[in-house]
């Protein structure tokens, strides 16, 4: 009997043993042929790290479960089973892009330091009307494109670009613009979400202007605080919230001028809780559930913002609601769509002055005036799900590039009026390019510029074939172009300069940046580079090419 006992015993542990190796050879094999497993069948990086949280939550419960099942090891049983429990009730993993795993973050108090307590600024002169050639006003740049000219880099990084400035920052995802030597941000300090005004040669505060509300998600996956960049225009700071509140703030004092709650006027709730550390939050009851990131877009004497609408509720529901940008005023709707987490953008196509965004589920173009919406054309996606962040980027008067991660990739699109109407059409489609999900594509002399699963990619635009890729510790970071040379700012917080070239890749230097999860945009201030996590930000001065002459 005993001896029965005892085989089965040690029949279970052997298998136990054998099944846990196969399976991590198994996932060691996935994570170490990513590359390859991506470029020959499109496998999504994300599902090799969803498969080792998976398997690691069955080898725990496997292993329990023989401890208990074997005899006088009931011990070893609670043992294997509390201790997990009991770290993550304490913690919980620190998901990256395409959910990669960067560490744990304590449930019940901060790990974040001093920069999420209260921060009192001594507000002193701030000019945001004077205008210059070096201001990075808005969201990707002056003209919204990802892209700079007039400055040639010098690609000698033998000695790394000089730090100007470091500070620790509050959580979210918002960039920088930058006027007249001040960059502008948002943060979650605490309960707090905050719109801040540093110097940009020297990190000091300069003023904030805090409002009590917080944005989070329930899976933790897009964590905390704002997701979009401040839009600078005529002296004036407007913001979009985690929660989707518009903001208007006077930009040398900090002080709000005026406020409209978007969601609320397309009959969006409001849903409440509590996280582990007892900070309230909200969240939408909607299909938005990663928050806000639209960032605001000046057109003439508008500001516009996406808005959407409740589920269930077609007859509130707007793709674009205009301001009038001084006083708040509504002035029109457009279209009947929910918003994805792009931010609307201008463009002249067929002659005409349109605002693009891509909605939760096609790309639409809308009319300046009166917010109709002219076009539209389809892109799968759900904006809980596997959701459009991209922008529609502009290639010419008659081309756009749409692109997406989870699988659906590429496509280059025509849209030109015929008759009375607005036509689009698919001229490329290819689902193995410019697979993007936090960042967006660059076009330049011909070729578009991705990173694409988080590997770095050329494609020409003309064929839509893939020209060149490249494997590397990207992740889902950043990418920005400053004349014929790529800023390659990694989720790690690694910054690669890397020439823009079909010829394949070159890459001219590196260095070690900023901590953090870096999903932050860059912002570039003629040779100063600014860098943001949800941790820290820092300013950076680029060697120009005449610097090294």
């Amino acid at each position: 009997m005993n001896s029965e006992k005892t085989g089965r015993t040690n029949r279970y542990p052997r298998l136990m043993l054998t099944l846990t190796g196969i399976i991590s050879l198994i996932l060691l094999f996935l994570h170490w042929q990513a590359f390859y497993l991506n470029e020959q069948y499109g496998v999504d990086p994300a599902i090799a790290w969803l498969l080792t949280m998976l398997f690691g939550l069955l080898g725990i419960i496997g292993w329990g479960l023989w401890a208990f099942i074997s005899a006088r090891r009931w011990k070893l049983g609670i043992l294997i089973f509390a201790v997990p429990t009991i770290f993550f009730i304490l913690y919980y993993p620190n998901l990256g892009g395409d959910v990669a795993f960067r560490g744990f973050k304590p449930r019940f108090w901060s790990d974040a330091g001093d920069y999420v307590e209260p921060v009192s600024a001594s507000v002193s002169a701030i000019d945001l009307q004077t205008t210059g050639p070096s201001d990075f006003p808005q969201f990707m740049g002056p003209n919204r494109n990802g892209k700079l000219s007039g400055i040639t880099l010098s690609d000698d990084w033998s000695e790394p670009p000089q730090e100007l400035w470091r500070i620790d920052v509050g959580e979210g995802w918002s960039g920088f613009a930058v006027v007249n030597g001040f960059a502008i941000t948002q943060e979650q300090r605490g309960a707090e979400e905050c719109v801040t005004c540093y110097d940009i040669k020297t990190g000091e505060l300069k003023w904030i202007n805090r409002v009590t509300r917080r944005h989070e998600d329930l899976a933790a996956m897009g964590k905390a605080g704002p997701r979009a960049t401040p839009t600078v225009d005529q002296g004036k700071v407007y913001i979009t919230s985690g929660t989707g509140v518009l903001d208007c703030i006077d930009g040398g004092t900090g002080e709000l001028v005026w406020s409209a709650d978007v969601p609320g006027l397309v009959g969006i709730e409001q849903l409440k809780s509590r996280n582990s550390m007892g900070l309230e939050y909200t969240m939408e009851n909607s299909r938005l559930m990663w928050g806000r990131s639209g960032s605001p877009l000046i057109v003439d004497d508008l500001v516009i913002v996406p808005a959407g609408g409740a589920d269930g509720q077609p007859d509130s529901t707007s793709t674009l609601i205009a301001f009038d940008k001084e006083t708040g005023q509504e002035k029109w709707r457009g279209g009947k769509r929910m918003p994805s987490y792009g931010s609307p953008s201008l463009a002249m196509l067929g002659g005409k002055k349109q605002i693009l965004l891509m909605a939760e589920d096609c790309a639409v173009g809308h009319d300046v005036e009166t917010g109709e919406e002219l076009w539209s054309f389809n892109r799968p996606g759900n904006s809980n799900a596997d959701a459009n962040c991209s922008q529609v980027t502009f290639v010419n008067e008659e081309q756009l590039i749409l692109s997406k991660g989870y699988s659906l990739g590429g496509e280059l699109v025509q849209v030109k009026q015929e008759g009375d109407k607005w036509v689009a059409t698919q001229l490329h489609k290819n689902p193995r390019v410019m697979k993007t999900k936090l960042t967006n594509p660059i076009v330049h002399e011909g070729y578009v510029y991705t990173l694409s699963d988080g590997y770095l990619e050329c494609t020409q635009v003309d064929t839509f074939e893939r020209v060149w890729k490249q494997r590397g510790r990207f992740g889902n970071g950043q990418i920005f172009l400053v004349g014929n040379k790529l800023l390659v700012h990694s989720e790690t917080g690694t910054l690669h300069l890397v020439q823009a070239t079909p010829d394949g890749y070159e890459e001219l230097g590196k260095f070690k940046t900023i901590s953090g999860i870096c999903w932050n945009t860059i912002a570039v201030s003629g040779n100063l580079v600014l860098l943001r996590s949800e941790r820290e930000a820092a300013c950076f001065s680029l060697p120009l090419l005449n610097d090294s002459e």
